[in-house]
């Protein structure tokens, strides 16, 4: 009994955390930056990988001809989204027949893997809060280093994102995360920043 009550509060308590997060940008796509011709340049899009559960599938240029490319947004809790590393949420609006839900992303971790895959999905308690740098970067912010004893408090920014082939619920070319310092262990992997560019 105790053990499902603190499981609840700290439910509630993420759910609550990304609820103060109610300041919304206006939209904008997301754009890969590669030194590979391929891959710099494309935008990343929405794509189905489960009940209500979208990925960042890599996607065609954002022509004008390319009305269907995936707009994005960043909910902060100020009511600035503008200032440099200010942390927040990215979110993408899934529409039905019926109704509109902001979904925010989170990462989804394989606990054998450093490669962790962006999903926007309904629930809130597995969010993950991004930031947009000066030159409109998205990155991850740090504010541990655990790789000295005892951990110290840091604030550093990483970009630690790749295009890899990945699987959640489908085989698609994704946007992926790389846990920690190494290279990512998935093969397909090819480094590149995500650049925010409003519509």
């Amino acid at each position: 009994m105790k053990a499902s009550f603190i499981a609840s509060l700290f439910a509630f308590a993420a759910a609550t955390a990304v609820a103060q997060y109610t300041t919304q940008s206006a939209p904008f796509y997301l754009i890969v930056l590669s030194q590979n011709a391929t891959l710099n340049g494309t935008a990343l899009d929405a794509c189905h990988e489960g009940a209500a559960i979208e990925g960042l599938c890599r996607g065609g240029s954002i022509a004008p001809s390319t009305a269907s490319t995936t707009l994005f947004q960043f909910n902060t809790s100020s009511s600035s989204n503008t200032t440099v590393d200010q942390a927040g949420y990215l979110s993408w609006e899934l529409r039905g027949g019926n109704f509109n839900l902001s979904e925010p992303m989170g990462l989804a971790f394989n606990p054998v893997s450093n490669v962790a895959v962006p999903l926007f999905t309904p629930g809130n308690e597995d969010s993950t809060l991004v930031s947009f740098d000066k030159n409109d970067l998205m990155n991850i912010g740090g504010y541990l280093d655990d790789r000295v004893v005892p951990p110290t408090q840091m604030t550093q920014q990483y970009y630690r994102w790749y295009i890899c082939t990945t699987y959640y619920g489908y085989t698609y070319e994704t946007l992926a995360w790389v846990l920690g310092q190494y290279p990512p262990e998935n093969p397909s992997c090819q480094k590149v920043h995500v650049k925010r560019v409003f519509a």
